[in-house]
Parts: C-alpha cells; structure tokens; sequence
C-alpha cells in the first residue's frame, strides 16, 4: 500500500455517480491517481465509488469506542479498492477499505474479513485487525465496507534501499517463517475461505473450527465481466486437477459466447489470430488435453494452501528491523503448493536491472554468471528458498523445482488468453512445456500432444511480429499500451497523441475515413477528467 494522501474531508453528504453529465466528479468517490490517454470516461466510471461519508465516519468512531471522526484522507486506490486513513477525536487511526464496481458483491468483503479473522487468530499471523465490517451495501454507509487497524511501523518498501545485506537476510528469514506457519494448515479443497454462516454449501475443512468453511474462488477473473453469471466455474474444488481445468472451461466458453473482437480502427486491436474465438478455443482444447499429465505425482504439492496473493515490500509493515503486519490479503484463495507458491515481487530476479548490460557485454559467460551471482538479489531469492528446506519440503520442492514456473506461467496464461496478446504468449508457454515435457511429467516427448512445428498447426503464428511492431511504436512514443499515464505527464501525452493523430490524418489517402477510425479511438482531450468524456474531435 501507498503512503499517498490524495483527498481530504471534514464531512461531505453521500453523492450519486453523475454519469454522463458534465459535472465535475468528486475526487474522494473518483479515481484520482492516473489519467488514460484514451477511453477514459469508461475506466473512470468502473472506478468510481460514491458512499455517505458521514455515516463511514460514524461507523469507524464507533468500531473503536471513540466519540468522533476528525479527519479522513483517501489513502490509496487500485482498481479495485480505495482506502481512507480515519483520524479519530482521541488521536485513533483506522483504515477503512471500500470496493469499486469492479469487485464481486458480498463475496470480496466476506472473504477477506474470514481470511483475516483465521490468519490473526487461529494461526496468530501479524494481519490487521477488523473492528467492523458490511458485505451489503444495505446499510448507512451505502456500500460495503472493512474497517481495520492501521498497520504498526512503516512499509517495507521505505527502509529495504538502506538495508544492509544482513538486515535483510533477517526479515526474509521471518517472512519465510511466517509462510511456513500458514502453509502448515492443509484446507483439503480449493477456493476463498468464508464464515459458514456467509456461504451455502461450503466445504468441511477437517480439524479446522467449525466456523470456516471454503467456499467459490473471489479471485477477480472469475467475476470479471459475463463470467460473474458463470458461477459453476468458480469452486470449491475438491482437485487440483479440476482447478487449474475450470480456468480454461470458463474461458473458453466466456470466449465463444461473449468476446467481442475490436474494431479494425480500435487502437487496441490485435492481429488475426489474436481476435479469433476459433483460436482460443483450439488452443484452450489442447491444454486441457495436455494438464493432467502436468500435475505433479507428489501429494504434498497439492496441498491446499493460504498463499499471499500480491507479497510485495509495499504490502509488509516492518518496526525494528521486525515484521509487524502484512497486508493486501484481497483476492487470496487456498490453492495448490506447486501452482501458489511463488518467490516474492521484491525478490524476484530481472535480468535486465540485475545485470548492466554495457558493462557485461565484453564479459564471457562465465563471468556473467559469476557476476549475477554476486548480486544481493540473487542470495536473497536463494536464501528465500533454502529456508523453506529447513521448514516446509513441499514448499521448498515448489519453489526449487527447475520447471514450476513454466508450469504455472501455463495454468495463469489459460485465464487471460483474450487480453492482449495473450494467445501468443499462451502458444508459446504451450511450446515450453513440450520442450521439457520429460522433466514436467516423467512421460516420453511423444506423448506430448503440443508438435514441435507451430506454424504448420497454427499458420498465423507470425503474428508477433505485427505485435512486436506495435510495441516499438508504443515504446518510442513513450505511450503504455493500456493507455495509463501519471497526472503529471497527462497534458504531455495527449499532446504526443495529438501529434500522432495529425500524422495519420495528414498521410491518409481518405481524410474522411481516417478522421472516422480516430474518432472510434476516443483519445483523451486536455483538461480535466470527466466521467461523460472529454475527447478530441477530428
């Protein structure tokens, strides 16, 4: 979580989303940390959440036995959620955390609050405590709600640049025995963790008290879009197997019923293959043949686990060179130890930032080797690992298993084939997997039922190279391609936009028609943010 005080208020009447009207949007229910470059009044509006502050103020002063709320700061925003830092009249402070339209209804607050209850209290894991909460937006409020405590100390990402090496072998050493202690608990099915009394028909989790249950999977690309009506892909699972299969089935049908393919003038458009249903669907068919023989043989890995969805520096809260709360549980599920397990954001290798590429140009490989080696990165991500040798095996055969990324780069790919590029991507982590098939399943290569020659089974594979050309033209404009801009550089931006608009309009045979596809790109207007559109007219 970000330290980012964007918006402050005393108090302020609940307000209603003023779409399509002209009316400035409030900044405290408005997304107000990035701007879009094009199609910004559709981002805005998923992101935008109105509630009765007096009431949420209310509500937070009586969680805390205080008489009243003095001040409330939006803290941070995502996507998903926008949190508020509350100060109360006796110098209490809380963090109140509410969803936008984007989050499933009911089941996102419900299961958050059980996982933090089970992590903090059954299992005594250093999570914010709830003081209150509503998964129905039937109430004052207006929408739903957590209220927890303000997390002790100061986020990891604050101090870790000034660390020493030693200083933060330590707080690995903790981390990893804070997972280690999690993951001793097999939940048996997979899914969210929910009170009972939240969820019908929830699975038993044997010798786990009474009052917890797992129920559906929250985890977002379930309920993205249509999927929210396909609820018979959303668990609990009694297999790891049939998981990691109802990824691909939901996506498959989510695909040929309800994917729409851009127009030809949208400026996210992907080439042929890209933005065919019959594709993915081929593709999504061979995978389900080929993950069966994907699991791995071992039980323990298929353990079910509590596994922290996004561990970033940012998400864990230090005091004393001592790990004191980690946060960011949303969207956490118990899943399978060799597809959850996975080595922290913040020490994760890249090969790009670990290794200056001037400086090791000249270098044998040998010596590049050597070189990473050396890197703190490098011992930190070991270290992470060989610890959990010495506490969890299971965890550490995950972990340390030379083929596991491959396998869950694969499982991951098969939900998000429709985005972006992701069918070439889900192609080639298809090839991967063929390339070291043995080693993944123990079987000969030609049980594989990936072939080796692609571009025979799939002709328009040569579709990465438009894909490729594309990104150089993003990247040399210095334009991201979702279209997401920090506010300092909006006004910068458009003007770039502008420019490259002029230069198609100018080199077009048909004016007319080149002014109409720009139009369909709904490209961002300066000034301010509007949630009816302010768009540049051609």
């Amino acid at each position: 979580m970000n330290s980012v005080h964007l918006s402050t208020v005393d108090s302020k009447p609940p307000d209603t989303c003023p779409s399509g009207s002209d009316e400035k949007p409030d900044p405290l229910f408005s997304y107000t940390s990035g701007r879009w470059l094009w199609d910004e009044a559709s981002q805005l509006l998923q992101r935008y959440r109105s509630f009765n502050v007096d009431e949420l103020k209310k509500a937070a002063a009586r969680s805390v036995n205080a008489r009243s709320c003095v001040k409330l700061i939006k803290f941070n925003e995502d996507g998903y959620y926008k949190t508020f830092l509350l100060t109360m009249d006796n110098g209490v402070e809380v963090f109140a955390k509410l969803p936008n339209p984007l989050v499933p209804e009911k089941v996102a607050t419900a299961s958050e609050v059980a996982t933090l209850d089970f992590l903090r209290n059954e299992l005594d894991i250093p999570v914010p405590r709830v003081f209150a909460w509503s998964s129905s937006k039937d109430q004052p409020v207006g929408v739903e709600y957590i209220i927890m405590e303000k997390p002790p100390g100061q986020e990891l990402t604050n101090v870790w640049p000034t660390m020493d090496l030693s200083h933060r072998m330590d707080i690995v050493a903790q981390l990893v025995s804070i997972q280690a202690k999690i993951a001793t608990v097999d939940l048996h099915s997979y899914g969210s963790l929910y009170y009972r009394k939240d969820i019908e028909d929830g699975l038993d989790v044997p010798g786990l008290v009474d009052r917890f249950c797992i129920g559906p999977s929250y985890e977002a690309r379930f309920w993205e879009e249509e999927r929210r009506s396909m609820d018979y892909y959303r668990g609990p699972w009694i297999s790891s197997e049939a998981y990691v299969k109802d990824i691909a089935r939901r996506e498959r049908e989510w695909i040929l019923r309800f994917a729409k393919p851009h127009q030809l003038e949208d400026p996210q458009r992907q080439p042929y293959t890209q933005e065919s249903p019959r594709w993915h669907a081929e593709l999504l068919d061979r995978y389900l043949k080929m993950v069966s023989n994907l699991m791995p043989p071992h039980k323990g890995l298929h353990r079910s686990v509590l596994w922290h969805p996004d561990l970033q520096d940012s998400n864990i809260f230090v005091e004393q060179n001592r790990i004191v709360s980690i946060i960011g549980w949303q969207g956490g599920s118990s899943l399978p130890i060799y597809y959850a397990c996975e080595v922290p954001r913040f020490l994760q290798i890249d090969i790009t930032s670990s290794l200056n590429l001037i400086l090791t140009a000249r270098l044998t490989s040998q010596e590049r080797k050597e070189s990473r080696r050396r890197n703190p990165l490098t011992q930190l991500q070991e270290f992470y690992i060989s610890k959990f040798q010495e506490l969890d095996n299971d965890v550490f055969s995950a972990l340390s298993f030379p083929q596991a990324l491959t396998r869950q780069r694969l499982i991951h790919s098969a939900g998000y084939t429709w985005e972006d590029d992701g069918l070439i991507v889900f192609l080639e982590l298809q090839q991967q997997a063929r390339r070291e098939w043995t080693e993944l399943t123990g079987l000969p290569l030609s049980s594989c039922p990936v072939r080796s020659d692609e571009n025979k089974e799939f002709p328009h594979c040569n579709d990465r190279n438009s894909l490729a050309g594309r990104r150089v033209v993003f990247h040399l404009l210095g334009i991201p391609r979702d279209g997401w801009v920090h506010r300092k550089d909006f006004e910068a931006k458009v003007e770039v936009m502008r420019n490259l608009a002029g230069s198609i309009i100018k080199s077009a045979t048909d004016k007319d028609d080149a002014k109409r596809a720009l139009r369909s790109w709904k490209l961002s207007e300066s000034g301010p943010a509007s949630l009816s559109g302010n768009q540049m007219v051609f």
